[in-house]
């Protein structure tokens, strides 16, 4: 008896853990006026978005929800975590009638296309809910920056190109996959010059690709589409406009969607990853350690102007550290990269860690001790699994402290 009550006891411990969910968003419904229905939304928020009540974040609009909301989730959090782009709120928008919404009128479609399609023609509607009740309605109750990126696949992808084309300031960003652009509307055939009179009134990010697929226009329209943004952008240098074309041909249709949005959001946020000089010839070159450490600075100081949320120079910093830390001259001037980093950044235990790194290499070994202390003491406040090497660390260098006064006695 007293066994079968231990086994129900370990069950009953072991559900209480299996129990505990994993949970990547949760559903919100808006009614919408425009549209005269009801609208479902997936919305994820950054796993630190409680943590800091004054950050801001930029905000994935994401079409086809239904199909692409879990792999979008995994695709933002991957790429944050491996500091590729900033956290992002993401808000996911299910169909009603997908047909109905994704499409702009066309003149041009066959019979046998409108029965396929049934209702068609309303993106114009569509749009006038992201832009008049959704966007307005997100920014209202989440802690979202005024940087929105759209991305849509196959009649999404059309989607995301006719809004480009008929209203380009209502995103920051497209990221257009696979877009169904068989499907003809006027105002996509133009050209740039008749649609995007002033070219200085132009400022948007805009990524563009297509799959294996061979069917109809889609694909040569596709590409027609990426050399009329080339000749655009090669006419008119004022013009803020990047552009990026990545054709996929190992991908079908369908399985296109996550490596575009996951190359997507890398080139979206590019400017983000900032080069910095790395040997001495470089570094002297660009006014010496201490105007580049500047330069950092500066420039994504100008970038979080730009993008309207804090863009984090952290990794930048951390990185020319190390560059200069990797040359003899500059150690000293590594500390002070280091430092402004944890100036910068005093809630980091790698801003800490990496000063008490530089420190160490110059044998100040009481200074590393401190930081490797402060280090430890933040990473173990979070859930990263990897705290020992901040415990080594520490360990290492108070040997060393050890040994020195060992050796002085």
């Amino acid at each position: 008896m007293r066994f079968q009550l231990l086994i129900v006891f370990f069950l009953c411990c072991f559900s209480a853990v299996a129990q505990e969910d994993i949970i990547i968003g949760k559903t919100s419904h808006l009614y919408s006026e425009i549209l005269q229905e009801d609208r479902i939304l997936e919305i994820h928020l950054p796993k630190n978005y409680d943590k800091d009540p004054d950050k801001t974040y930029p905000v994935l609009y994401l079409l086809d929800s239904y199909f692409n909301f879990s792999h979008a989730v995994g695709t933002v959090d991957y790429l944050y975590l491996n500091r590729l782009i900033p956290e992002m709120i993401i808000v996911g928008v299910r169909n009603t009638n997908r047909n109905r919404d994704l499409s702009p009128e066309s003149p041009d479609l066959s019979q046998e296309e409108q029965d396929r399609l049934g209702l068609t023609g309303q993106a114009d509607d569509f749009m006038a809910f992201l832009e008049q009740e959704l966007i307005p309605y997100i920014r209202s109750v989440y802690r979202a920056a005024p940087y929105e990126v759209l991305t849509g696949h196959s009649l999404g992808g059309l989607f995301s190109t006719y809004t480009f084309f008929k209203n380009p300031k209502l995103f920051d960003a497209y990221i257009t996959i696979s877009p169904s652009l068989w499907y003809h509307n006027d105002l996509i055939s133009k050209e740039f010059e008749e649609v995007f009179e002033d070219p200085s009134d132009l400022s948007a990010s805009f990524y563009l690709t297509i799959a294996s697929e061979n069917k109809g226009t889609m694909r040569g329209d596709t590409y027609k589409l990426s050399g009329r943004f080339m000749n655009y952008i090669n006419k008119h240098e004022k013009a803020d406009l990047r552009f990026h074309f990545e054709p996929m041909p190992e991908e079908t249709h369908q399985s296109t969607g996550l490596p575009a949005l996951f190359n997507g959001l890398r080139f979206v946020f590019a400017p983000t990853q900032y080069e910095i000089p790395r040997t001495r010839e470089e570094i002297i070159g660009n006014g010496g350690p201490e105007q580049v450490i500047q330069d950092v600075q500066k420039y994504f100081e100008k970038l979080t102007e730009k993008y309207g949320f804090q863009v984090d120079d952290q990794e930048t910093l951390i990185d020319l550290g190390f560059a200069l830390m990797r040359l003899d001259d500059f150690k000293e001037d590594a500390i002070k990269a280091f430092g402004a980093n944890v100036a910068a950044h005093p809630e980091s235990f790698d801003a800490y860690s990496t000063l008490g790194m530089a420190y160490e290499q110059v044998q100040q070994l009481q200074k590393a001790k401190e930081n490797y202390e402060m280090a430890l003491k933040l990473v173990k406040r979070t859930e990263n699994p990897e705290w020992e090497f901040y415990q080594a660390d520490l360990d290492r260098v108070n040997r060393k402290i050890a040994n020195k006064d060992e050796a002085s006695e």
